[in-house]
């Protein structure tokens, strides 16, 4: 049920799951006493779901070669985020991939901290830096800057020589 909480709804409406259970399982002592409010919700997601998938996520992606879709983002509160997508094919399910892999909060906007901020990512992840194939993102400077943009920074101080930039044609329309 935490599961579909997490997906489906916003943290808040799970001060309701305790009664939920019990209607659903009336003849439940567990269910009886079960109670769930945010802090308890948002912690098992935290501390208990999110790491579970991820590590049956890095499971599934093994010694695959993978790709990146990064986006910046700054929330209301002047936080900066970096959220991260990752597309690699699948043995288990014979198929290419793309899931969300997670969201980084950066120290600054500037490019070799969030190129700083990938690599510290993907290496507590478990996932090998020489795996990756390309990253995709908007047209921003700081991503696709020639001289000093994350991408140019991966290749050149990662030792990611083969490292692909895809540009999203959007953006890319848009400046047209």
């Amino acid at each position: 049920m935490a599961m579909a909480i997490a997906e489906h709804c916003s943290i808040l409406s799970c001060d309701h799951i305790g009664k939920g259970c019990k209607a659903a399982f009336p003849d439940s002592s567990a269910a009886k006493h079960f109670r769930m409010h945010r802090t308890k919700c948002a912690e098992m997601i935290n501390g208990v779901l999110a790491p579970y998938f991820l590590k049956r996520l890095v499971s599934d992606i093994g010694d695959s070669k993978y790709s990146l879709l990064l986006d910046e983002s700054t929330d209301v509160s002047v936080s900066k985020y970096l959220g991260i997508v990752i597309r690699y094919f699948s043995e288990d399910k014979a198929n290419v991939v793309a899931t969300y892999l997670g969201l980084v909060e950066l120290e600054g906007g500037d490019a070799k901290t969030i190129a700083r901020a990938i690599l510290t990512f993907l290496e507590k992840c478990g996932l090998k830096r020489k795996n990756l194939l390309g990253i995709g993102t908007d047209n921003a400077s700081v991503m696709t800057g020639v001289y000093n943009g994350v991408h140019k920074i991966l290749q050149e101080q990662s030792d990611l020589k083969h490292l692909v930039l895809i540009r999203c044609v959007c953006h890319s329309l848009q400046l047209a």
